[in-house]
């Protein structure tokens, strides 16, 4: 559960999670992978209804090669760690694999489009390339989380 209220230091929201100290790590990592599938399945949603285009399916995986993909049955498929980024990142991912139902390839009409549905593409872009490994190494060790997830057990 995301408790709203501050921490002690008054910083930042608190994960409080039921379970014994050996399973908090994996608890962790459920979480999140559900909380990005929700949020990559809106993201999707929304840029599909601004094209007329329908996604297959959105699925949420382990990724360490790529943010993204697009088959060319129409589903979708993204890294979970995208939870773990700025939301216009989140979105502009979304927005990416989105035009890529409308163009297979990355041709300048694919990137026209991806600007359309994402206008901070160029930003999400210096971001992923500024912060993006970082991320790949949460979940790659079963005690590994995301820096501003603490874990207190009490």
């Amino acid at each position: 559960m995301v408790d709203d209220h501050n921490d002690e230091d008054g910083a930042s929201p608190v994960l409080r999670v039921s379970c014994g100290a050996e399973y908090v790590p994996r608890r962790i990592s459920d979480f999140l992978k559900r909380e990005a599938k929700q949020d990559l399945e809106t993201a999707v949603r929304h840029h599909t209804k601004q094209l007329g285009y329908a996604a297959r399916r959105v699925t949420v995986r382990d990724t360490t090669s790529r943010w993204g993909s697009c088959s060319a049955s129409g589903s979708l498929n993204f890294s979970w760690r995208l939870v773990m980024s700025p939301p216009f990142v989140l979105d502009y991912l979304a927005a990416h694999e989105v035009a890529h139902l409308v163009h297979m390839n990355h041709s300048e009409k694919f990137w026209e489009l991806t600007r359309e549905l994402a206008p901070q593409t160029d930003r999400a872009e210096t971001w992923l390339k500024a912060h993006g490994t970082g991320l790949h190494r949460f979940g790659a060790e079963p005690n590994v989380v995301a820096p501003s997830l603490r874990t207190k057990v009490r």
